[in-house]
């Protein structure tokens, strides 16, 4: 019995003693991702007056050697359309979005232009989406943002590297000093989930003005949650060893 208990403890502090290396890697690659962000930063403040349009253009070719259309007719429905084929014009013919072409205006929320053409049985599709102007200031803020979003990472994965280091060098897992740096862990996760939010949100508004749609990752809650439980188990696990001490 006494063999086995010293041989989970020196796999517990094997374990620790990777992990504690493989957190020095990572905490170097988090670090160097704050400098190159911290470089582009600086970059930016230099051009900070100016704006930028961003024009995005796709095209497609669709070739068949039969009726690609009535073959799509098996598989999409459109209300208000029986045949796909109303949808595009003759041969060598071009549709624009917001334009009405026998009777059908193609929807152009998402693009500025859509044009389609048809030769035999190939069909060309080509799109132009809306421009988007943004301000070289709301790229410095969301630089910012993501600058101390990798702050806080960094210091997490440092209080997993302590966490680490505890379990190197314990004669049980259930020991004060495991539970505190396993505390400080997940504490250091609850800045690191909102500023991964902010950071998210403030990128995926950028060309949308002042629009900002947070959503928040539920499976980094759960994250969270899960800590703090294994931070009560190992809690009552230590208070049952002190207990069992006392009686011995």
């Amino acid at each position: 019995m006494e063999k086995g208990k010293i041989r989970s403890i020196n796999t517990i502090n094997v374990a620790g003693k990777v992990g504690r290396i493989i957190c020095v890697f990572l905490v170097i690659a988090v670090i160097t991702c704050m400098v190159i962000t911290g470089i582009l930063t600086a970059g930016v403040i230099r051009i900070s007056n100016q704006d930028i349009t961003v024009r995005v253009s796709r095209e497609i070719d669709i070739e068949s050697s039969g009726n690609f259309l009535d073959m799509l007719n098996s598989f999409i429905k459109i209300d208000g359309v029986d045949n796909l084929s109303d949808l595009v014009p003759e041969d060598g013919q071009v549709i624009t979005a917001g334009r009405e072409g026998k009777d059908i205006t193609i929807d152009d929320s998402d693009f500025s232009e859509i044009n389609v053409t048809r030769k035999g049985n190939a069909l060309t599709v080509n799109t132009k989406a809306h421009e988007t102007v943004f301000s070289v200031k709301r790229v410095i803020v969301n630089l910012v943002v993501t600058f101390v979003m990798l702050g806080t990472a960094a210091f997490a994965i440092h209080t997993v590297k302590w966490l680490m280091k505890a379990l190197e060098i314990c004669e049980t897992p259930f020991c004060e000093n495991v539970i505190k740096k396993m505390t400080l862990f997940a504490n250091s996760l609850i800045p690191v989930i909102i500023m991964n939010t902010l950071c998210n949100a403030v990128w995926n508004s950028l060309g949308k003005g002042s629009e900002l749609n947070i959503s928040l990752n539920i499976g980094s809650v759960l994250l969270v949650a899960v800590v703090y439980l294994l931070i009560a188990v190992f809690r009552y696990g230590a208070q049952l060893q002190q207990e069992a001490d006392e009686t011995l």
